[in-house]
């Protein structure tokens, strides 16, 4: 009795040690580049530096093409339809992160409304392009930011600290 006690807890831990072995977690915009990870991960860093996990909530930008996504699918199980732009600022739940042959795969929950949960066939360019509202800013964001804070200082409306801790803040991302 105790010799199969230790036969299944031996087995259990083998099972255990070898899927944590197998199992990736995270996976940065480099290492997707070089090919260094591929399959499914539960954390997937950006080129910008954006952090996504499964779980999280993301939010739908505007198409790229205006009428409809051009790298956010509708997963209809047997085939892929284009998402229109009706889905546009749609929140979302990252189910998957798979990645492959340098891309990394996004599947999420339907967007209130529709029928099929989504894919995001190219998360890198999604990003870039809009199609996912990213939390950090662009430059041109980043500097638009800036000018209105100026334009509070000038007018009185902050000081000049309250200005220069905002200007320190919106630099990193002004390029």
């Amino acid at each position: 009795m105790i010799s199969i006690s230790k036969t299944i807890l031996a087995i259990g831990l083998f099972l255990l040690t070898a899927t944590a072995t197998f199992t990736q977690t995270s996976a940065t915009y480099d290492e997707v580049i070089s090919k260094q990870k591929k399959g499914q991960v539960d954390k997937y860093i950006t080129q910008n530096g954006e952090e996504f996990k499964v779980g999280d909530t993301i939010t739908l930008g505007i198409a790229f093409r205006n009428e409809q996504f051009d790298f956010i699918q509708q997963n209809a199980g047997i085939a892929y339809y284009p998402l229109p732009n009706t889905a546009s600022n749609s929140q979302v739940v990252i189910k998957k992160i798979n990645i492959s042959m340098k891309t990394v795969l996004v599947n999420t929950t339907k967007p209130q409304g529709f029928v099929y949960g989504l894919t995001v066939i190219n998360f890198e360019s999604a990003i870039k392009n809009g199609e996912i509202i990213s939390k950090i800013m662009s430059s041109d964001q980043a500097l638009a930011e800036l000018k209105k804070w100026k334009d509070k200082l000038d007018l009185g409306l902050i000081t000049e600290e309250e200005y220069n801790k905002k200007k320190e803040e919106l630099l990193k991302y002004i390029k």
